[in-house]
């Protein structure tokens, strides 16, 4: 089953329906608490939570399949919520703070 693939009762992507099980209040909350997205521009802790959650769902083994899988198509990156995918030094950046 592809996470691109949209299916004939949705017309968001596989990945996407996924993502919108997790309520986005709790998200927000969580943001909210930790302050994860202070000294963020453009790349915040929802976009590091999509690239992660895309990651981990098409087995990526490192930062840049990430970034060039959701790359694939405007389209896609827009599915996903994001406004661009994300370059792997960023997402790298992202895995820094969040573990610091």
């Amino acid at each position: 089953m592809s996470l691109f693939r949209r299916n004939k009762n949705s017309n968001k992507p596989v990945i996407r329906q996924v993502i919108d099980l997790i309520p986005r209040f709790i998200i927000t909350k969580a943001i909210n608490r930790y302050q994860s997205d202070k000294y963020c521009h453009k790349y915040k802790t929802y976009d590091q939570l999509v690239a992660l959650l895309f990651g981990q769902l098409c087995k990526c083994s490192t930062l840049e399949d990430i970034s060039v899988g959701i790359g694939v198509s405007e389209t896609f990156i827009s599915d996903l919520g994001l406004e661009q995918s994300p370059a792997k030094s960023t997402m790298s950046d992202g895995n820094n703070l969040s573990s610091g």
